[in-house]
């Protein structure tokens, strides 16, 4: 089975490349400025501490190799992400730059902070390549034949909050000859919502497509309360599908970070005909495109 997860992905080889080479540019620069500078100046009480300023690097390096990955269209939100990498470390723009200015006057500060960094990014980029072959093994475990398969290969818990790179997560898969006309697709899901108080909005929307050559077919439901969710959808008997594709947004009106989704217990069956269970029935909110199944929320 061929797959190709469309969760956001953190761009990590991007982000070491960049990491790596603004320090090689920068470890020149601090030779050439450690030759005029004495003994270690204090650092004022404006300026972030070493370990402050190492977080809000990584986050503006993270947001540059994702602006770096965006499509030409989206260029646009540029500033939103650099913005971002302020917001979620508790600082302004201009703390920020005030902060660099004096770590660039004092090289060796500055050489520290971006030796950890490489460190971290390796051993991240690391780690990240040994994810992506645990998701390729769940996916190929997938494809094992039988008239009833989970064919999920993504975690099974995940945690939303109103960040940008944690209000979404996507999937798709692609077809192949474990797939029969006319097939069952179930998935499921746990919901809980995490909310400081009662009164902040919150929802989320679920939504499971299968395409096909000239169509598309798709059952969705919104959440707005704690349980399970179940949704349906019937693969066409007369033709072939494509892909099967789904996701689960956010819809939090706040960007209040305490506020979170947790779903778990997440499973995608795949089932033959012959080996149909006992289904939910559709639900009464929102229906489906070209007549392709329900779901429910308990």
């Amino acid at each position: 089975m061929k797959t190709n997860s469309l969760i956001v992905k953190i761009p990590v080889r991007t982000m070491r490349r960049r990491i790596k080479t603004n320090t090689l540019g920068l470890l020149i620069a601090l030779l050439l400025l450690m030759t005029f500078s004495g003994c270690r100046v204090r650092r004022p009480d404006d300026v972030l501490s070493p370990r402050k300023m190492e977080a809000v690097l990584y986050d503006y390096h993270l947001a540059q190799a994702i602006v770096t990955e965006l499509p030409p269209a989206e260029r646009y939100a540029r500033d939103s992400y650099l913005y971002w990498s302020f917001s979620k470390n508790g600082i302004t723009k201009e703390q920020f730059d005030n902060s660099l200015i004096w770590y660039t006057r004092n090289p060796k500060e500055l050489a520290e902070i971006y030796k950890r960094l490489s460190e971290r990014i390796e051993k991240e980029y690391n780690q990240s390549l040994k994810a992506i072959q645990e998701i390729d093994k769940r996916a190929v475990v997938g494809t094992i034949s039988g008239d009833s398969v989970d064919i999920w290969y993504q975690d099974r818990l995940n945690i939303f909050n109103t960040s940008v790179f944690m209000n979404r997560l996507t999937f798709s898969i692609a077809q192949d000859t474990t797939f029969y006309r006319g097939d069952t697709l179930v998935w499921t899901a746990d919901n809980a919502f995490v909310t400081p108080d009662d009164s902040v909005p919150h929802m989320a929307y679920l939504s499971l497509s299968v395409r096909y050559n000239d169509s598309i077919s798709t059952v969705d439901t919104i959440l707005r309360e704690n349980g399970r969710t179940v949704l349906t959808l019937n693969l066409d008997s007369a033709k072939a599908m494509t892909s099967i594709t789904g996701s689960i947004n956010y819809l939090d009106s706040t960007d209040n970070r305490n506020s979170m989704l947790v779903v778990s217990g997440i499973s995608l069956m795949r089932y033959h005909q012959n080996r149909l269970p006992s289904l939910p029935s559709p639900p009464a909110e929102l229906g489906t495109d070209d007549g392709g199944g329900g779901g429910d929320v308990e």
